[in-house]
C-alpha cells in the first residue's frame, strides 16, 4: 500500500543525499586550504631554517612542503574523495608531531597546533574532530611531560608546556562550540528548505502532491523511462456530482469528501505510484511499469473503493468517481498528449452514465 506522497517523492529525489554531497564538497575544499596554508607555512619555516644555517632542518622542512604540495595536486587531480580527508589529517597529523618532537625553527614548532585545531574540525566536523584533537592532545600531554620522552630533541621549559596544553584544550572546545553551532544552524536551514519544498509540492487539503509535483514526476518518469523503454499508465478521476454535494451538504463536508477519496486512492496504490490532486475534485493517478490494461483494473478497483465510502457517512451520500485510463509511450507521445487522452476518456465516462472506467 502506498505510505503517503513523502515516500513517493524520495523515489526522485533523496534530499539527506544531497546533504552528504554538499558536506562531502565543503570538506574537500576545506582540506584544499588546509594543504595551502601548510604548504605556506612550512615553505616559510625551511627558508627560516635555511638562513639560520640548520640546513638539516631545511631540508626535512622543504620535502614536507614538496610532499603536500604533491597532496594537493593529487587532491585536485582525483577531485570529490571521501578518503581526501584522511588524507590530509594524516599529512597534517604527521607535520605536527614532527615539529612538536624537534621543535621547529627557534622552538616555535608548537605553534603549528593553531592551525592544526581549527583543520581537524573542518575535516571531521565538529564530533568527529574533536574525539581526534583530544586523542592528540592527550598524546601531546605524554610527549610533553613524560621524562626524556624517546624522540623529543627541542627544550620547553614547564610553564610553557602547561600553557600550550591550556591553550590547546581551550581553543579545542572554542572551535567544537562554534562549528558544533553552524552545524545546527545548518541542519534547520535543512529543515526549513524541506518544510518549503514540500509545501511547494504538496496538497495542502489532501496531502497529495500537487499539479506542479505531479508534472515534475511525469517528467521524471518519462526521461528515466525514455532510456529504459519502459511504459506507464495515468488514470483521471473526477467525482460525480461533487457540485450538488457542496451545495447541499455545505463545503466543509465537501473538503472531507476530498480528504477521505484521497486517503482511499493513496492506500489502495503503490509505493512506487504518484497520486495526486489535479484540481478541484480531480485526481491523478501515475502508475509505472503499468501498462493499459493493467491501468484499467487498478482504476475499477479505485472506483468500487470510493463509491464504498457511500456507506460511511450518516445519513449515507452518493459517492462516485469516473476514470479514464491511457497508457503513456514514452518513445512515440508525449505527457501532455498523454493528458489529453486520459481526460477525454474520463469525460466519456461521465457522458456516458458517470460512475465508471472508460480505458479505449
Amino acid at each position: 500500500m502506498n505510505s503517503g506522497y513523502n515516500n513517493q517523492n524520495l523515489a526522485f529525489r533523496d534530499p539527506l543525499e544531497e546533504a552528504r554531497q554538499i558536506e562531502l564538497r565543503r570538506r574537500i575544499q576545506a582540506s584544499a586550504y588546509m594543504l595551502i596554508f601548510s604548504m605556506a607555512i612550512t615553505g616559510a619555516m625551511a627558508v627560516i631554517a635555511l638562513t639560520g644555517g640548520d640546513l638539516w632542518q631545511a631540508t626535512t622542512l622543504f620535502g614536507v612542503a614538496v610532499l603536500i604540495l604533491g597532496a594537493y595536486i593529487t587532491v585536485n587531480l582525483v577531485g570529490p574523495s571521501r578518503k581526501t580527508p584522511l588524507l590530509v589529517g594524516t599529512l597534517l597529523l604527521v607535520l605536527y608531531f614532527y615539529l612538536l618532537l624537534s621543535g621547529g625553527v627557534n622552538n616555535t614548532g608548537l605553534m603549528w597546533a593553531v592551525m592544526l585545531v581549527p583543520g581537524f574540525i573542518n575535516l571531521y566536523g565538529y564530533k568527529g574532530g574533536t574525539a581526534a584533537l583530544l586523542g592528540i592532545g592527550g598524546a601531546t600531554t605524554l610527549v610533553l611531560f613524560y621524562p626524556d620522552f624517546p624522540g623529543l630533541t627541542a627544550e620547553y621549559d614547564t610553564a610553557y608546556r602547561a600553557r600550550f596544553i591550556a591553550v590547546f584544550g581551550a581553543l579545542t572546545a572554542l572551535t567544537a562550540l562554534l562549528d558544533s553551532s553552524r552545524h545546527q544552524t545548518q541542519k534547520l536551514l535543512h529543515r526549513l528548505t524541506q518544510e518549503l519544498e514540500d509545501r511547494a509540492s504538496t496538497d495542502a487539503l489532501t496531502g497529495l502532491a500537487n499539479r506542479r509535483e505531479a508534472y515534475r514526476a511525469m517528467n521524471e518518469l518519462e526521461r528515466r523511462n525514455r532510456h529504459l523503454t519502459g511504459r506507464y499508465a495515468v488514470l483521471i478521476g473526477d467525482l460525480d456530482n461533487f457540485k450538488t454535494i457542496n451545495d447541499t451538504y455545505g463545503h466543509a463536508f465537501g473538503d472531507r469528501v476530498l480528504q477521505d477519496v484521497a486517503e482511499t486512492l493513496r492506500d489502495n496504490t503503490r509505493a512506487d505510484d504518484i497520486v495526486a490532486r489535479w484540481g478541484g475534485e480531480e485526481f491523478l493517478v501515475l502508475l509505472p511499469n503499468t501498462d493499459l490494461q493493467g491501468g484499467g483494473i487498478l482504476a475499477e478497483k479505485l472506483r468500487d473503493r470510493v463509491e464504498a465510502l457511500s456507506q460511511k457517512y450518516d445519513p449515507p451520500v452518493t459517492i462516485s468517481i469516473s476514470f479514464g485510463v491511457a497508457e503513456g509511450d514514452p518513445a512515440s507521445a508525449t505527457h501532455g498528449q498523454l493528458l489529453a487522452e486520459a481526460d477525454a476518456r474520463m469525460y466519456r465516462a461521465k457522458d456516458g452514465g458517470r460512475n465508471q472506467v472508460v480505458a479505449v
